[in-house]
């Protein structure tokens, strides 16, 4: 190879790639249909609308008697949480589906953490047996003792939260089914009989 050559660069000629390093352009070029690239306003105590608390229960599978209530809505890339976002007069809120349903149970104050005692990232029923109001400190605590955070992850049930997540909400799209819900989340069903050994 001949170490002499010269590397020429082409004009950077795409407006919607991202240049290389060191290439001069002219400021940000926003594609077709983009707002003024102003950040939208947002509240944190902004109230949920009648349509976002709609739009949320209609989306909410419950498991019968006392199981989950799983909502099945659009999933962070991020934690694998569901969120829920509403705007009112150009305000917009974004809560995930278990602080939302806090939200709604009148128990999301400053501070306060959704907890769930289920373990099923997609819970959103408020009970003492799956979503509770918290601490910060009471929820890693608990998280740990449940050997679902930071190193004390079982590796059986250290699948990722994102994947899973999509999988239960694909499986229950149209409602509740107890076996596509165990498949989804890995979690095995017991036995219908139980076995002899």
């Amino acid at each position: 190879m001949n170490s002499n050559r010269i590397l020429t660069v082409q004009p950077f000629t795409d407006p919607y790639d991202v240049p290389l390093p060191g290439l001069d352009l002219p400021g940000p070029v926003k594609r077709p249909g983009q707002g003024s690239g102003a950040p939208r306003p947002y509240s944190s105590t902004l109230d949920p609308t009648p349509q976002a608390v709609r739009r949320f229960w209609s989306r909410v599978v419950k498991a019968p008697g006392e199981g989950c209530w799983l909502l099945v809505s659009a999933v962070s890339g991020v934690d694998g949480y569901t969120r829920i976002s509403w705007r009112r007069n150009g305000v917009s809120r974004t809560e995930s589906g278990h602080r939302f349903a806090l939200l709604l149970a009148g128990q999301l104050a400053d501070g306060v953490v959704a907890e769930h005692r289920c373990n099923e990232p997609l819970c959103v029923r408020v009970d003492p047996g799956h979503v509770i109001a918290s601490t910060q400190t009471a929820n890693l605590r608990y998280a740990v003792a449940c050997g679902r955070a930071g190193d004390n992850r079982r590796p059986a049930t250290s699948h990722d939260r994102r994947a899973r997540s999509v999988a239960v909400r694909e499986a229950l799209r149209h409602g509740w089914d107890p076996d596509a819900y165990a498949a989804a989340s890995g979690i095995t069903p017991p036995p219908q009989y139980p076995t002899l050994f």
